[in-house]
Order: C-alpha cells, then sequence, then structure tokens
C-alpha cells in the first residue's frame, strides 16, 4: 500500500501539468468559439499566431502566444484574435495585394512541433499556424490547406504537400544505418557471441552506479544534440529529426556495453588467466583472493554439478580481464566439464 502511494505521489506534479494544460486549452477554445460566432457563411480558418521574435525564446509553456482565426473577405483577409498573456483582443483587416506569404515549415523544437508560416503586412509580420488542438501531427497538412484556400498563387513544394520520407535525405539515411548496425552489434555480441559474459554481479554494480548512469546519459546527451543538429542542417524536419536522435541514441546506450567487453579484451595484453575460487554453496563461487576483486559467481541452473563436489573446495574459472577493469567469464573453458557432466546424464 505505501508503494502506490509513492507511485501517486511521483506522477502527481506530471498529472498536475496535463491537467493544468487541458483546463487552458479548452479555456483559450472556448474563448475562440466566441470568435467564429458571427462567421457563418464565411471562408476561415482557426490559427494560432505569434510574433517572430517569440520563437527565439526557450523559456515559454505555449509555442504561441496568440490564438485566432484567419477570415478570407476575397480581395482582403482578416486576423481575429487574442493574446493569450492578458486575453485582449485584436482585429486586424489588410488587402492581399499589400500582403506577402512564406512557408516557414517545422524548423526546430522551439516551432512546438508545428509547421508554421510567416505573413508579412504592411503593419508588420506576423507567424501563423493552423490550429489543430493538442494533435500536432495535422499541422502540416492543415498549413497546406490554408495556403491552396486563401494563397493559391503560392506554388506548395513536394516537402510541403506530402509527409517527409527517409529515404529522401541521405542524412536520414545515415542516421537509420548507423541506428540498425549499432542495434544489432549489440544484439548479435549479446545473444550469439556470448563465449565471454561479465559475471551478475559486476554487471548489477556497473548498472546501478550513479556515475556510470551520469556518464552514459551525458555522452547520450551529445551524441543527441550532434545528431539532431546533422539532420536540421541537412533539412530533416525538426520532429523527424528529433525521433532519429533519439533512435541512434538509445542505440548507442544499448551497445555501450559490449563495445566496451571488445575494447577491454582487445587491450588485455595477459589473455585468459585462472584464478582460484573457492565453493561456498552449491550455487555460489567465491573468489579465494578477495584483494583482487573477482566478483562472486553464481550457478543456480549447475546446482546438480556443483553439489558433487565439497563445500569449501578450490576451483579454477577462467577469465580475461583488461584495463577497463571488465572481469569477464571464459565460458568456451569453463564450461567444458559442465557440459560433460550433463551430457553424460543424458540431460
Amino acid at each position: 500500500m505505501t508503494s502506490y502511494y509513492l507511485w501517486l505521489l511521483a506522477y502527481l506534479p506530471l498529472l498536475l501539468v496535463v491537467f493544468l494544460l487541458f483546463w487552458r486549452n479548452r479555456a483559450m477554445k472556448k474563448h475562440q468559439d466566441k470568435l467564429v460566432a458571427d462567421l457563418q457563411g464565411k471562408r476561415y480558418w482557426r490559427i494560432n499566431l505569434s510574433r517572430p521574435a517569440f520563437h527565439q525564446r526557450w523559456w515559454r509553456v505555449m509555442p504561441f502566444e496568440a490564438k485566432g482565426v484567419l477570415v478570407d473577405e476575397g480581395d482582403r483577409l482578416r486576423i481575429r484574435g487574442f493574446w493569450l498573456k492578458d486575453r485582449r483582443a485584436f482585429d486586424s483587416l489588410f488587402d492581399k495585394g499589400s500582403s506577402a506569404v512564406e512557408w516557414l515549415g517545422n524548423r526546430n523544437l522551439r516551432a512546438g512541433n508545428l509547421h508554421w508560416a510567416k505573413l508579412t503586412t504592411p503593419r508588420g509580420e506576423m507567424n501563423f499556424c493552423a490550429d489543430t488542438g493538442m494533435y500536432a501531427l495535422p499541422s502540416r497538412e492543415a498549413l497546406a490547406d490554408i495556403f491552396r484556400g486563401t494563397f493559391p498563387a503560392y506554388a506548395l513544394a513536394e516537402e510541403q504537400t506530402s509527409d517527409f520520407a527517409l529515404e529522401k535525405s541521405p542524412r536520414s539515411i545515415v542516421i537509420v544505418v548507423l541506428f540498425f548496425v549499432l542495434l544489432f552489434f549489440s544484439l548479435i555480441d549479446t545473444f550469439v557471441v556470448t563465449r565471454f559474459e561479465l559475471a551478475d554481479s559486476q554487471l548489477a554494480r556497473i548498472l546501478f552506479n550513479p556515475l556510470v548512469w551520469g556518464g552514459a546519459l551525458a555522452c547520450a546527451g551529445v551524441c543527441d544534440l550532434l545528431a539532431y543538429r546533422y539532420l536540421l542542417t541537412g533539412r530533416v524536419p525538426a520532429r523527424e529529426s528529433l525521433v532519429l536522435s533519439l533512435m541512434l541514441s538509445a542505440a548507442l546506450l544499448g551497445a555501450a556495453l559490449p563495445a566496451a567487453k571488445r575494447v577491454d579484451q582487445g587491450l588485455d595484453g595477459n589473455g585468459i588467466r585462472n584464478y582460484s575460487y573457492r565453493l561456498a554453496s552449491p550455487t555460489r563461487l567465491e573468489p579465494v583472493d578477495m584483494n583482487l576483486g573477482l566478483p562472486t559467481l553464481r550457478f543456480p541452473r549447475a546446482i546438480d554439478y556443483w553439489a558433487q563436489f565439497r563445500v569449501g573446495s578450490e576451483h579454477q574459472v577462467p577469465f580475461v580481464r583488461g584495463p577497463m577493469g571488465l572481469w569477464q567469464l571464459d565460458h568456451g573453458e569453463f564450461d567444458k566439464p559442465l557440459i560433460a557432466f550433463y551430457e553424460k546424464q543424458g540431460r
């Protein structure tokens, strides 16, 4: 019961943030509905707005600073809206001929995963995107619909009228190839090439070491940032850039330990060496020399084999250990008597 309350307390701030965002979005929608109450029979689109300088900031909750509607009145455009900060309303009317529009797209994370356009009028510049609520995925299609209906003279490029294709960008192909190389390497090294294995006790010490986690997350963060910038400069949309960079970072974390084992083996100048272990129980072997830092070994599935030896008997265990300090049990040598024992028993 105590763990249930701890879990609830841990997730309470997150639930509170989600509730506040939902409540704020609902309030903004009600306010926006008032703007369209008298627009029956007119062509209009719900939009989000922001000034160009707004997207240069990082410290903000919403990716936009105003909500409104774009009304097509033939030769003129009208933008009705309200600022989120103080709910102050505005109404701007201007000629289409005196304005210019530019597709900006989803260029970075500060765009809020939305596709944006810039509208230049005699009164200044304003960025806008289609209002798709709390669901950002249809943002590109909705913005393209606005362009087709309101700015038909603007020639939309293929990337603006269709979803991004990974195979059309050399940089996204590079990241995908690296991801699968790292993924297959970690899987093959862990489940196929199984001769050298870290002892469970040492593996647990590594995985629960805060310094290891801190270093791994820092390296993953640097990898994520570099991959993200690499993709963005190759004109890969921010959403796809973020997902691909996170995939690459996850694959890198998964391949870190297998790669460390291989590097440690390659740097080891002594090769395979035997170390003396004492049988502490039919499932546990402990090093005779505790000063060497050797890990404790447990074999719960080989209890029949070890039960034939008396407790306290000594056995030689082959290890590979390089300058990184990873004790890797050599199953190629260590498993030979176990395999012979179980084959003799017909198992």
